[in-house]
């Protein structure tokens, strides 16, 4: 009997583990700050973006920024900003 519940508990303890896990699992950060638009130039090692208002905000790019799908003039994209104004993620997001 003390076996039995011996293994009880640790199939609790291990399900309980893997809960907190699942829980614990990396999502997006809401806080980091999104600049959306069209790519309309590049500026040296910045990028314009000129949002839906038609708004135009540069953002700093260099190879820490992980470019998603392929970026070209024209591109509708979506870029994770940090409060300095670097990239540090661009996703080509279509038409």
């Amino acid at each position: 009997m003390k076996k039995l519940f011996s293994i009880l508990a640790m199939f609790c303890i291990f399900g309980f583990t893997t809960a907190s896990f699942v829980q614990s699992a990396p999502t997006i950060n809401e806080s980091i700050p999104i600049v959306q638009g069209t790519l309309k130039a590049i500026d040296g090692p910045f990028f314009v973006i000129m949002d839906s208002t038609g708004k135009e905000q540069r953002v700093h790019v260099d190879k820490s920024t992980m470019i998603i799908g392929q970026v070209q003039l024209g591109s509708k994209i979506k870029a994770s900003v940090t409060k300095d104004g670097h990239a540090s993620a661009i996703k080509n997001v279509g038409s």
